[in-house]
């Protein structure tokens, strides 16, 4: 999830949060305001009948009447229950049939007062001592509070339609408070996709005078672009006199071997000897010519030379030069479950570096795998290209398997075998900078499968 969908997201949760909880305040304590109003009501039309029934006066009944009337219209569905009770008894013998609790009326006698809720009917019980009768009163007022209830409806209505606008209002200020928090960091990303190896002099623009979060961001980043410069330049200008340093002194050394060969009456050991120093020399100049290789592929801006690269092209120039270079026996390539449409065979890159890479391992395979078949394969599989090299030959030693692309680093078992132990580090460098994966399966004692996966180019 995108940073500023994030922020969307988390800013409209938490103001739905709190929107939804002052919400069920306001509902709830305006439903208890309502009850407690309306028991109150019930409380002052308990107390006037039962004053009525007590004193029995006519000064009384005309109150009574004109009060009720009052009173009723607000009471829907109301009623009076007038029950005698023995004096001194804890609860009432003779009960109505009403979905009361059991300990309602007891409550009532013991503290004058009694409250019940069942559903929308309210209940309301008060004890009145009557000296003139033998038995004391009770009276139950019940009701429903119409107008309370419709009051409630309206506001949670209200409170509702009031959050859902809130809501709208708020994702429109979060979106745009989003977009002005992380519009600097797009801007910042966008700068720093224009900077690669080849171009390390750009620098971001800092156009936030005041030293934030953002402003303090760019100019470590700047500091940073800096360092990287000046050991790109130091690294690059050792590779270009390394290259030409190494190289000049060996070329003179072989072909002063070469020429003294040429001599004639040499002994036998002398012979041996200049031929071992050619030998050993042209090793070091193809070591030479990998390290300078594996540097110059994390310093040149190669993406800038890619191409349309037909992969099965460069698989038969693989083919070609390797069974010309190790005069290896067979050396084969299957296109059995190869596609018929060139354009799954496609991708996109420097088909010079492609070529090396898979020349690479292809040459490992002839030299490790003991005269026995090394067999190339090229498919299509869903958006990648998949090019299988496997082998029958000694094999990678199981404990061996997590250095195998170290430099300088070769298996225990194949020390007594010409290398450097370069190669495969450098095919991984250039699969990796087409976008691709490499992949090693083997078995010592059976042989090795490598498996290189590149993105199609109409996949990009």
């Amino acid at each position: 999830m995108r940073l500023q969908t994030k922020i969307i997201v988390l800013f409209n949760l938490i103001c739905l949060a709190l929107i939804t909880g002052f919400a069920i305040y306001i509902s709830y304590f305006t439903r208890d305001s309502l009850q407690t109003k309306f028991f109150h009501r019930l409380e002052e039309n308990a107390q006037i009948v039962g004053k009525h029934t007590i004193e029995e006066a006519e000064h009384i009944n005309e109150i009574y009447y004109e009060i009720m009337r009052t009173y009723l219209r607000q009471l829907s569905a109301g009623k009076d229950y007038i029950l005698r009770v023995d004096k001194g008894h804890p609860d009432v013998l003779v009960k109505p049939n009403l979905p009361l609790p059991t300990d309602f009326y007891k409550k009532a006698i013991a503290d004058g007062r009694s409250q019940f809720m069942h559903g929308d009917t309210a209940y309301l019980a008060l004890h009145f001592a009557d000296p003139e009768h033998e038995k004391d009163l009770v009276i139950i007022s019940s009701g429903r509070d119409d107008y309370g209830l419709s009051e409630q409806v309206d506001l949670d209505r209200t409170l509702l339609h009031a959050a859902g606008v809130c809501m709208l209002i708020i994702a429109l200020i979060s979106y745009l408070f989003a977009r002005h928090i992380i519009k600097p960091i797009a801007s910042i990303n966008r700068e720093i996709n224009k900077i690669s190896i080849a171009n390390l002099h750009l620098r971001l623009a800092n156009p936030n005078e005041a030293k934030d979060e953002i402003s303090v961001l760019i100019d470590s980043f700047n500091k940073m672009i800096e360092r990287l410069e000046v050991s790109v330049r130091s690294q690059k200008s050792f590779i270009a006199n390394a290259s030409h340093s190494f190289r000049t002194p060996l070329t003179i050394i072989r072909g002063e071997a070469e020429l003294t060969l040429q001599v004639g009456n040499l002994n036998q050991d002398a012979s041996q000897s200049l031929h071992r120093i050619i030998h050993e020399t042209d090793q070091i100049i193809t070591m030479i010519n990998n390290l300078l290789m594996i540097a110059r592929s994390g310093l040149d801006d190669s993406k800038k030379n890619y191409t349309n690269v037909r992969l099965d092209e460069v698989l038969f120039r693989v083919l070609s030069s390797e069974s010309k270079a190790s005069g290896h026996p067979s050396i084969f390539l299957d296109m059995d479950d190869s596609p018929e449409s060139s354009e799954l065979l496609e991708v996109f890159g420097n088909e010079n570096l492609l070529f090396i890479a898979l020349s690479n391992i292809v040459s490992n395979a002839c030299k490790y795998g003991e005269n026995a078949d090394v067999v190339l394969s090229i498919k299509s599989q869903g958006k990648d290209i998949v090019v299988d090299i496997r082998d029958q030959g000694v094999g990678i030693p199981s404990k061996e398997k997590d250095f195998v692309y170290d430099s300088f680093y070769r298996a225990s078992n194949v020390r007594n075998i010409q290398g450097t132990g370069l190669g495969l580090l450098l095919s991984k460098n250039i699969i990796d900078l087409h976008d691709g994966d490499l992949f090693i399966h083997s078995v010592e004692g059976e042989g090795t499968h490598v498996s290189v996966i590149l993105p199609k180019y109409n996949a990009l």
